[in-house]
């Protein structure tokens, strides 16, 4: 991914956001929290269908590798331009503080301090792609545990903090999200692991 092509672009929506205000900026933040989690979940998804044996003679372990590296990478960028829509928001008025620090926020504090320690949680799995050859696939599979607690924690968040469950295509979304984390793990539980491909001596 090119890192540079994706900071001109979001600083010219943060520049833009900031221009505009008003329930564009809200509107962002909503349908970027929606696209983030969905990110979330096609991430999981992918890892563990690609870690059963089940499923390798038509999923290559390379493809399923890079989808699941790439869904993170892209969730983190929805993740900052969720921010970013709420930073510029002049409803609530979220400062840094409120949208960094765990229990800042004046907003419903527990559900946004779920969405901040959430993300984090992204950034530490989807970064460890990149330190894997320093850390070790040992911890970088623990590393990878924090999969489960994440997408509970951000399926809260979105349910309490944010404005759409109440609504039918918000509750939709949130049962549907909820549904295939739920068969995902049931699955992950019940497949056997499959074994790494061994290499070759010269």
């Amino acid at each position: 991914m090119n890192l540079k092509i994706i900071a001109i672009g979001l600083s010219v929506l943060t520049i833009a956001l900031f221009m505009v205000g008003g329930q564009t900026a809200w509107y962002v933040a909503r349908a970027s929290g929606f696209v983030a989690l969905s990110f979330m979940v096609l991430s999981m998804a992918v890892g563990i269908l690609g870690s059963t044996k089940s499923v390798k003679s038509w999923l290559p372990a390379a493809d399923v590798y890079e989808v699941h590296r790439v869904s993170g990478y892209l969730t983190i960028i929805a993740l900052a331009v969720h921010v970013i829509g709420l930073l510029a928001d002049q409803y609530i008025e979220f400062g840094l503080s409120d949208v960094l620090i765990p229990g800042m926020s004046d907003y419903r504090p527990v559900p946004v301090a779920l969405g901040i320690v959430a993300t984090y949680m992204v950034l530490a799995i989807v970064f460890s792609f990149d330190v894997k050859k320093w850390i070790g696939k040992r911890v970088w599979r623990w590393i990878h545990i924090l999969n489960f607690p994440l997408l509970i924690f951000a399926l809260v968040h979105s349910i309490l903090a944010g404005t759409d469950t109440p609504t039918a295509p918000g509750q939709l979304f949130y049962y549907s999200i909820g549904l295939i984390v739920f068969a995902m793990t049931i699955f992950r539980l019940l497949s056997p692991r499959r074994k790494a491909t061994p290499r070759s001596r010269s």
